[in-house]
C-alpha cells in the first residue's frame, strides 16, 4: 500500500503493518521498518493510541460506473448489509449533482459500526464522481477507504 503525503501520524505505520504481519518499507530511507515481534494471532482490527489516530473524513473520486462498488466495499468495511435496494436508491440520484456547488451533493447514510455518510457528486464535464465519506473512523478504516477510492 502507498499513502498519499498528505497523511499524517506515518510514525504509527510500523506498528498498524505489524499488527496485520505485514512490513513497512521506507522508500525515502531505503529501509524496512519493524515495531517489534509479530503477533502470532490474527489481527485485531484496533489501532492502539489516542483520539489522533481518527479520522472524520475521506474523499476521493471514482469513475462513474464504480460507484456501486465503491458503496458496497464501504459497506463491507463497517459490517452494513448493502443489497438491491441500496443499489436502487443510487439510481438517478447523481443526476443534477455538482461537487462544485455546496447544495450539490447527494447524501447516503451507511449504518454499519461505525456509521457513515457518503456524500457524491459529478464532478462537471469529467466522467468521475467525487466521494467523501464522514464518521468516526479509526486509522485503520480511513485507511481502507482512502485505498479503495484510491483504485476505483
Amino acid at each position: 500500500m502507498t499513502l498519499p503525503f498528505r497523511w499524517k501520524d506515518t510514525a504509527e505505520l510500523p506498528a498498524l503493518a505489524n499488527s496485520y504481519g505485514l512490513d513497512c518499507y521506507d522508500a525515502q530511507a531505503d529501509e524496512l521498518l519493524r515495531a517489534g515481534p509479530r503477533p502470532s494471532g490474527p489481527p485485531t482490527h484496533r489501532v492502539e493510541g489516542n483520539t489522533t489516530d481518527a479520522a472524520s473524513s475521506v474523499g476521493g473520486w471514482v469513475q462513474e460506473d464504480n460507484v456501486v462498488r465503491a458503496m458496497e466495499l464501504i459497506s463491507k468495511h463497517i459490517g452494513y448489509p448493502y443489497d438491491h435496494l441500496d443499489e436502487a436508491a443510487l439510481t438517478g440520484a447523481l443526476d443534477g449533482t455538482n461537487d462544485e456547488s455546496a447544495d450539490g451533493w447527494f447524501q447516503y447514510p451507511l449504518q454499519g459500526v461505525p456509521p457513515l455518510m457518503v456524500h457524491l457528486a459529478r464532478s462537471p464535464g469529467d466522467l468521475v464522481v467525487i466521494v467523501r465519506v464522514e464518521g468516526d473512523m479509526d486509522a485503520v478504516l480511513a485507511a481502507r477507504i482512502d485505498t479503495l477510492l484510491d483504485m476505483l
